[in-house]
């Protein structure tokens, strides 16, 4: 019988999550990486996550959440994998299950944003980690000018 690893089902956690896809390069286009980004949004004016960081890369995406109290990790990325699939008219996209660490100490958070956002820079997408749309860089980089993450606390 399968179980589910007891760390992440712990409430009010921060997580970084990789999670790759099937296909290579599924998630190329803009309006897919919006899909993703929107599906994130969603999540988080529901109250189910804060987000810390991400980047939509075109074949995997990493993530920095808080899972809060109405959710737990395994809960939250069935729905968010499942919810993607389905608006991409495919249930089959996604690799099978995901990794995940929690993220304890402030200097861990730093060392895996760091990560996150020298992904496009690393694949060659962009020069510079904030030149990439799909990220949170260009968030800590303007301030959060546009809400579009959760500074961690």
């Amino acid at each position: 019988m399968k179980t589910t690893p007891s760390n992440r089902t712990i409430p009010n956690t921060t997580y970084f999550i990789t999670t790759n896809l099937l296909e290579r390069a599924l998630f190329a286009d803009d309006s897919t990486k919006q899909i993703i980004f929107d599906t994130l949004n969603f999540y988080r004016s529901r109250g189910d996550i804060k987000l810390h960081g991400f980047v939509i890369m075109p074949d995997h995406l990493h993530l920095m959440v808080r899972v809060l109290e109405s959710q737990t990790l395994p809960r939250f990325m069935n729905g968010f994998k499942s919810y993607i699939a389905n608006q991409l008219g495919s249930l089959q996209i996604w690799q099978k299950g995901y990794w995940s660490e929690i993220i304890t100490e402030m200097r861990f958070a730093i060392e895996k944003l760091d990560y996150i956002h020298n992904n496009p820079v690393r694949a060659e997408l962009v020069a510079e980690p904030a030149d990439y749309e799909w990220s949170s860089a260009i968030d800590y980089f303007n301030c959060n000018i546009n809400n579009r993450i959760d500074y961690i606390e």
